[in-house]
């Protein structure tokens, strides 16, 4: 049982942990990873929730069963997901297609969804462990469970289904491709609407390996020699310079240690309506929402850490390339990682110095280089450097998962009242949905600092948003 005391008395009762296996046999085999899927900074579990209101139509049915039943016979379809992966020579992940199943558990909450509160219920969410927690021994990456799944009904009839899976399996639209099969299923479709395709050979390096671009985001730059008591990134790498921050970068829970994270960072996210979006747009006429909002976050959050103003600074965004190969075409209903990082990069100086049209436009270049070649550049870069991770410091990564539809799924019950990714750690921003449905185009970032620091984003985001208003 886990329980939280404040805000609220949220207990819930957990059952035991089972292995939900293919609905029928399946084949039992070796399935090598692409190099795309088994690079390093992927080698992470990324937790997704879901809120679901009662449904007057689905009274007396219990959707811990229904979801359990659509998801083993989803698994006959992707039943690499049912394997277990293993390292290969030379680091390569391989997928032992077992059968072995994935992780599934039923619990019960002791309050209502409408309790919990529409802040509650969107990243960061205080309530995470209660609801997607952590089954001994499911964590690793190696012969452990892809997936964890926990249904967690509450007394209004609603319910929460949170899912924590393998990223190196699949990234976000794979991901979503794979629960719609579910929630298809679990509706009484014989078969999902998209079949899904592995192909994972498609992404691998070359014969020949031929790096052709800079690939920034792996680099270590050198932090600036300043001794100025302020640059927080440059006192935090000197406070735990006998820890791995490389490694434990990795980890989607934490940044630098368990410890630090909860004693430094303060975790809030930050809603932008389209009046917002619009009035950070207006700024660069040019670019996408995207690009316009990643650049204002970038140049606050850089501003609000105060880096000696000669520091290389560095934003680094993950594109999903599946519209954009040319040479080789992946296939409908292909779910492995198609995905590659970009790096926009400056001073800086230059960046809080120049209005953010300035870095909208470094964003919107580095957007425009993932093309083929790029593409095979950094699947090469991967194999030949040991698949490195990205570097941390002065760096800030933008994720955009607020197109994927994880506030769509649809198991019978409903759409959720909300859905998405729910990781918050350092250096990291990710888009999610906005939870007001009447406003479809906001963006939902939630972001982790430092408390001082954040109140200076904060102070710096107010100025951007208001800036045309």
């Amino acid at each position: 049982m886990a329980c939280l005391s404040a805000p609220l008395l949220f207990c819930v009762t957990r059952s035991k942990p089972q292995l939900i296996v293919p609905y029928t046999s399946t084949p039992h085999q070796h399935k090598p990873l692409s190099d795309i899927d088994d690079q390093r900074t992927i080698r992470v579990h990324i937790p997704v929730l879901m809120f679901y209101r009662n449904s007057v139509d689905r009274r007396g049915e219990d959707p811990a069963m229904a979801i359990k039943e659509g998801l083993a016979k989803a698994l006959v379809f992707y039943y690499p997901l049912a394997g277990r992966i293993f390292e290969g020579e030379n680091g390569k992940l391989i997928v032992n297609c077992n059968g072995k199943g994935v992780l599934f558990v039923e619990a019960k909450a002791n309050v209502k969804l409408e309790q919990l509160g529409d802040k509650s219920i969107q990243p960061p969410c205080p309530y995470l462990k209660q609801l997607l927690n952590t089954v001994p021994g499911s964590k690793g990456i190696i012969d452990c469970p892809l997936l964890l799944i926990q249904v967690t009904r509450f007394t209004c009839g609603g319910f929460a289904l949170g899912i924590r899976f393998n990223h190196t399996m699949m990234d976000a639209q794979g991901f979503i491709q794979f629960v719609n099969a579910v929630s298809e299923l679990v509706q009484g479709a014989s078969v999902p609407s998209i079949i899904p395709s592995w192909e994972r050979g498609l992404l691998t390096a070359r014969p020949t390996p031929t790096i052709t671009y800079e690939h920034n985001e792996f680099k270590d730059f050198e932090l600036s020699k300043t001794t100025k008591w302020w640059d927080f990134e440059k006192l935090l790498m000197r406070t735990t310079k006998f820890i791995n921050t490389q490694k434990l970068a990795s980890d989607p829970l934490v940044f630098f240690s368990k410890n630090i994270s909860h004693s430094l960072f303060i975790k809030r996210s930050f809603t932008f309506d389209s009046r917002e979006l619009q009035a950070i747009k207006d700024q660069c006429p040019s670019s996408t929402t995207f690009e316009a909002l990643s650049a204002c976050l970038w140049k606050c959050r850089t501003i609000a850490l105060r880096p000696d103003p000669n520091s290389m600074m560095l934003l680094t965004i993950i594109v999903n390339i599946r519209e954009r190969l040319l040479d080789l075409k992946l296939p409908l209903g292909y779910y492995g990682n198609a995905i590659v990082s970009v790096t926009a990069i400056t001073t800086a100086k230059l960046l809080c110095s120049n209005p953010i049209s300035y870095a909208a436009k470094l964003i919107r270049e580095a957007k425009n280089t993932v093309k083929d070649d790029y593409i095979k550049s950094i699947i090469d870069f991967m194999v030949t450097r040991e698949r490195p991770r990205w570097t941390v410091p002065r760096n800030f990564f933008i994720t955009d998962n607020s197109r994927f539809g994880y506030d769509e799924v649809d198991f019978g019950w409903g759409k959720p009242v909300f859905g998405g990714v729910y990781g918050v750690v350092y250096g990291v921003g990710c888009l999610v949905p906005h939870t007001r449905r009447e406003d479809r185009e906001g963006k939902l970032v939630a972001l982790a600092l430092p408390p001082i620091i954040m109140g200076k984003f904060e102070n710096e985001l107010r100025k951007m948003t208001k800036a045309q208003t």
